[in-house]
């Protein structure tokens, strides 16, 4: 770069510098916002409270949002995909939200919706769409005749799903909406009433073995013939996932007959009717909800980390468990001493599967899913900075952030010569190529239908001007446009 720029080293590395300081700068800020996020958040609202965010950053609320990283947060996203899960508050606040601070939204702006949201993105898309352009949907359908059936007026019903412009255009959506006149298409699409799901945990209960699974969903099709069977399915898994009070107490003597490292989850799961790992997900989220560290024990377990790191250079976590009586992976929670991290930047040529797999063996066994993963822990057991292992975990996950300079990365490439797998390599080492080739054919595709500039008009307008009487219009056409003439 030194001498195709054909500046001096010194400027170069200054230039770099520069740059990365201004990424770390822009890392620590989305660090710091998405803690906000998560002080501010409002379990009943489900929604962070993104007004104090930006008073307490003093900054737009658009680039607090663009700063905020998902990947850091402890809150879930909320899935809403059918018009009637959302309420009218919710409605108000993402139309307000749209008009006010985005006008029209593109595509890249639709994932700050999610976050201000707190909703995913598609789902708000939806929602939004719905209420630009309102119409009535087989949900909102039946979700109206059950308040008709219940005898709520017309007013308060237009107030609980405030779509349309006006009372009467909902009612007169209402009664012209056509529900499909096959009983059987009813049967198979309809909400699965209480009876329904009284009879399927009765077959789980009495069916359901961690070693034989299909039984209970032969025995669910034959007590559902007219359902789907994915839709069986995924009843099935809702009722294992719903652990009643009993089955939590029972969890909870049985693992404490157990030594700490010595579970049998197998014996467990055997015992409770359930799968070894759904035992020990449920377990790991009552440990979870148990242990909530507070300043003073974040500073013990950091003073002893501090102390040992400084004598021996590396942490042993076992033995610092030991001594405060916690289990590794609280400490590893606790611990706020980040002196001696190391970086992990990818680059293909230094890049080490036996690094990437300790860290994914790691998430995965301390952190199952739906389990939000925590990445202090993650920082602290790898001793790496917490911005590279997040980043690096999104790669591992196949995720690409297409900013506008790894697009230029790949433009850059492509000019070069190398072919589409290579250039996957160059920026994860287990992205797509697909993806590369999607993004590349996306870039020219914008640049090809971006809207002219004023200063481009105005020199097309002064090249017709000259040449169009001296020039056929293929002739002009070339001049004008040169892509277009090839």
């Amino acid at each position: 770069m030194v001498r195709r720029y054909k500046i001096s080293q010194v400027a170069m590395e200054q230039a770099l510098a520069a740059d990365d300081a201004r990424l770390q700068k822009r890392a620590e800020l989305s660090i710091r916002v998405t803690k906000l996020a998560d002080l501010a958040y409002d379990d009943q609202r489900g929604q962070c409270d993104w007004e104090s965010v930006t008073r307490d950053m003093g900054m737009p609320l658009i680039e607090c949002l663009r700063l905020f990283d998902p990947s850091l947060s402890t809150f879930s996203v909320r899935s809403l995909p059918n018009i009637t899960d959302w309420l009218a508050n919710d409605l108000s606040t993402l139309k307000s939200l749209v008009s006010e601070q985005f006008g029209a939204v593109t595509a890249d702006e639709w994932p700050l919706v999610g976050i201000y949201m707190n909703v995913e993105q598609a789902d708000c898309f939806m929602a939004h769409t719905m209420c630009t352009f309102p119409q009535m949907t087989p949900d909102l359908h039946e979700a109206i005749t059950r308040h008709r059936n219940a005898n709520m007026e017309w007013k308060n019903i237009f107030e609980k799903h405030p779509l349309f412009s006006c009372i009467s255009g909902l009612r007169n959506a209402y009664y012209e909406f056509k529900e499909p006149g096959d009983s059987k298409l009813k049967a198979i699409y309809s909400e699965w009433t209480v009876t329904d799901t009284c009879r399927i945990q009765e077959l789980v209960q009495t069916y359901y073995k961690p070693e034989n699974q299909r039984e209970v969903l032969i025995q669910a099709q034959m007590a559902f013939p007219n359902r789907l069977q994915q839709s069986i399915i995924n009843k099935i898994k809702c009722t294992l996932h719903n652990w009643n009070a009993d089955d939590v107490a029972r969890l909870v003597h049985l693992v404490s007959t157990y030594k700490r490292g010595e579970i049998d989850w197998a014996a467990i799961g055997k015992d409770l009717g359930r799968t070894a790992d759904l035992c020990h997900l449920k377990h790991d989220q009552l440990d979870r909800g148990n242990f909530k560290p507070t300043v003073e024990h974040s500073q013990t377990v950091s003073r002893e980390v501090q102390n040992q790191y400084e004598q021996q250079q590396s942490v042993d976590w076992a033995e610092i468990a030991q001594q405060l009586n916690l289990s590794e992976r609280e400490c590893l929670e606790a611990n706020q001493f980040n002196t001696g991290k190391a970086q992990w930047i990818y680059h293909p040529d230094t890049f080490s599967w036996d690094m990437a797999n300790r860290m994914k063996t790691f998430i995965k066994d301390n952190y199952p899913k739906p389990l939000p993963v925590n990445y202090t822990a993650v920082s602290n057991y790898m001793w790496i900075v917490m911005s590279d292992c997040v980043k690096m975990a999104s790669l591992l996950r196949g995720e690409m952030a297409w900013t506008p300079e790894t697009i230029a990365q790949v433009v850059e490439l492509r000019k070069q010569g190398m072919i589409y797998k290579d250039i996957a390599r160059q920026l994860s080492p287990v992205l797509n190529k697909s993806k590369v080739v999607a993004a590349y054919y996306g870039h020219i595709k914008s640049k090809v239908n971006a809207p002219l500039t004023c200063k481009e008009k105005h020199r097309i307008k002064e090249l017709v001007d000259t040449h169009a009487e001296q020039m056929s219009f293929t002739e002009l056409r070339a001049l004008v446009f040169p892509q277009a003439a090839s």
